[in-house]
């Protein structure tokens, strides 16, 4: 059933995209999310960094997701309507994901796709290197959606990180371009970063009281976190605790603690962490380029090895020792003895910021030069 309606949906879309084609294009970059209803912190930066370099060219940024509800599913098909129009007269599109008529469509030439992908480094697989297998999608699905076909480059954080990108993207290093996101421009800016401490200390108060602990998983499907319990738990030992997993996989209704920063993205609250943790997501390498001590609570590692891994060693190569559970993480970061030699060399490895300029100047320079 899924196999003929993504057929369907490929032939109508094809249909309705072939006038568009012949609209005028335009000096146009389009910026396409279905990451969050709003523009990422790396749109933002890359709407500036393009009116800074070329402020003739008109720069739309379109934004939806879609997986909170059915009804934002239905409507994501008109969203696309107005995704193909803006592509169809634009010379530039950029993308943070997969999006379906940028990878599905046949374009008229001139017109240059770039991928930066929404997380940082190459940790846990994804894409085309986990299709059919536990988290992936239907190789068949793929196929026929034509996933992540028509980029012109893929952009990534560090030479690492290029074989991997190639596989996940199923395209070859020579398309594969190391230029990490625009956020890491402000996560390596000591200045930034302290000014944002003391603005969160200002509205938070009681952060500035003890160690804060921000706690953001990855999210994976069936995973729940009680909110409410964990809070209680850090409090008892001394510590602020931010919990920021995926809302999904928070059990319950949000506990009045997680609401308080309910505001607050958990990259903006790593400038008010003194410690961040998590499992597999790559927000421990925003982290290590904030130079903020990462500690690892996988207590479902070795499941997750076989369900999803990694393109990394990552027991080796991760900034901490893995903890199997709380009160293991807690001994952990009791017995810290404040070294960062290991987290500074994974942010190196995994995330080369430029020696000269910014990271969002070299990537709207390479767009504007395609």
């Amino acid at each position: 059933m899924i196999r003929y309606a993504a057929y369907f949906l490929r032939g109508v879309l094809a249909v309705l995209y072939a006038p568009m084609r012949l609209l005028r294009r335009r000096d146009k970059v389009t910026l396409i999310s279905r990451q969050s209803n709003t523009p990422s912190i790396d749109f933002q930066l890359l709407v500036q960094e393009f009116h800074r370099q070329s402020p003739t060219t008109d720069v739309v940024v379109l934004t939806y997701e879609f997986h909170t509800s059915v009804l934002r599913k239905v409507g994501y098909l008109g969203h696309i309507f107005t995704q193909m129009r803006h592509i169809a007269t634009s010379r530039i599109v950029i993308v943070d994901t997969y999006c379906i008529p940028v990878s599905l469509l046949r374009h008229k030439p001139g017109l240059t796709i770039i991928q930066i992908w929404h997380a940082l480094g190459s940790l846990k697989r994804f894409g085309y290197s986990i299709l059919d297998a536990g988290e992936g999608s239907s190789s068949e699905i793929a196929t026929i959606m034509r996933m992540h076909q028509n980029y012109d480059l893929v952009m990534c954080s560090a030479p690492a990180c290029v074989p991997a990108f190639a596989e996940a993207f199923n395209t070859t290093t020579q398309y594969v371009a190391v230029n990490p996101l625009p956020r890491v421009d402000l996560l390596a800016n000591p200045h930034y970063m302290g000014e944002q401490r003391r603005r969160l200390h200002r509205l938070f108060p009681e952060l500035a009281q003890r160690p804060t602990v921000l706690f953001a998983p990855t999210f994976q499907k069936g995973q729940h976190f009680a909110a409410d319990e964990l809070h209680r738990y850090f409090a008892q030992r001394g510590y602020n605790l931010i919990a920021k997993p995926h809302p999904v996989a928070l059990a319950g209704s949000l506990d009045t603690t997680s609401v308080r920063y309910a505001g607050h993205s958990a990259f903006e609250l790593i400038a008010a962490a003194d410690f961040l943790v998590t499992d597999y997501s790559s927000i421990m390498l925003e982290a290590a380029v904030a130079d903020v001590p990462v500690f690892i609570l996988a207590p479902d590692y070795e499941d997750y090895q076989e369900k999803r891994s990694f393109y990394i060693d990552f027991d080796a190569e991760v900034p901490s020792a893995i903890a199997g559970s709380f009160d293991d993480l807690l001994n952990h970061l009791e017995t810290w003895d404040g070294d960062k030699t290991r987290l500074r060399r994974f942010a190196s490895q995994y995330v080369s910021v430029p020696p000269d300029g910014t990271c969002t100047e070299h990537l709207v320079k390479t767009a504007l030069s395609a």
